[in-house]
């Protein structure tokens, strides 16, 4: 599974009744209210999208778009989650998931049929998921969420709240989120060590430039080779390529399979520091650091007791 605005007011224009003098000198008078402002929004690829009234039947594709939904208060209008959000959902969220209904795997595609089925009138997407464009023929609109960093996450929550009619809510879970991560970042700061860091996704895919994982590591006072190592944002790397760079942690994604054993066995990294100093970590929880959702709090505590072990939280 691949890791990866503007406020938009509801304006009612309340219009007057125009005042009739009847034959006899009598007046009546009548208000009516005319329908709310269509709501326009621009999602991370740039592409708008226009609903005609907050949306109340939505699909989540990708876990992260599930959790936010959730951290909204928006489950009972969660009409179908993807699978991968049964599969990856961390908690406490994933307790919530009890009664939703599956729509299928979202990767390498998603089943257009089933979310058809379900009646959505907004689809929560990300980039890398296949068939997409095939629902624009039946009207269902997609918000296709791709942070690059933070402010991109706190971006995206404000983003469906305004989508959903959930604005206050959105705002009131971001201004949580930069308080508790002003709070960790604060204490990080009181430290002067930086550790060099490698995020090994998988298979030596790792987190690069413009991604909120570089931001979240270097949010808890390390330094991410990734970004140094490629241009791309999730680039697959070489293990000479790692050895070079001679991280002083090496970070596992416990969820693709890879264990410590196996990440010190490959080819040259027995000259690695982190690999002789025993500073090679399985994430105990990886989708509070992979997912770009409220779990992030979560994920810069984990990376923060990991690099600056010393330091309270």
């Amino acid at each position: 599974m691949p890791l990866w605005k503007k406020s938009v007011g509801l304006v009612v224009t309340v219009t007057a009744g125009l005042l009739a003098l009847t034959g006899c000198g009598g007046t009546s008078s009548s208000t009516a209210a005319a329908p709310p402002a269509p709501i326009r929004l621009t999602d991370d690829i740039g592409h708008t999208i226009t609903l005609t009234h907050p949306a109340t039947r939505i699909v989540a594709l990708e876990p992260s778009n599930t959790v936010i939904a959730l951290e909204l208060g928006l489950k009972r209008d969660l009409v179908g989650i993807d699978q991968e959000s049964f599969q990856y959902t961390p908690s406490p969220w994933n307790r919530q998931l009890s009664g939703l209904k599956s729509i299928g795997a979202s990767y390498p595609g998603i089943s257009t049929e089933q979310i058809i089925a379900a009646r959505p009138d907004l689809v929560l997407a990300t980039t890398g998921i296949h068939g997409l464009s095939s629902l624009s023929q039946f009207h269902i609109p997609v918000l296709t969420l791709n942070p690059t960093n933070i402010n991109g996450v706190y971006h995206d929550m404000l983003l469906v709240g305004q989508a959903t009619g959930h604005e206050s809510q959105a705002e009131a879970v971001v201004h949580q989120m930069q308080h508790q991560m002003a709070q960790i970042e604060a204490q990080v700061a009181k430290t002067k060590n930086r550790p060099t860091v490698f995020y090994d996704l998988g298979q030596l895919y790792t987190a690069g430039p413009g991604t909120f994982v570089n931001s979240l590591i270097e949010l808890a006072g390390a330094k991410n080779v990734g970004a140094a190592l490629s241009t791309q944002e999730w680039p697959q790397v070489t293990a000479e390529q790692v050895v070079k760079a001679d991280p002083s942690i090496i970070l596992i994604d416990s969820g693709a399979g890879e264990t410590v054993v196996q990440e010190e066995r490959q080819a040259g990294f027995d000259a690695i520091t982190a690999v002789k100093t025993g500073h090679v970590y399985e994430l105990p929880n990886p989708s509070y650091v992979n997912e770009p959702s409220p779990a992030l709090v979560m994920g810069l505590e984990e990376l923060v007791h990991i690099f600056h072990p010393h330091v309270k939280i």
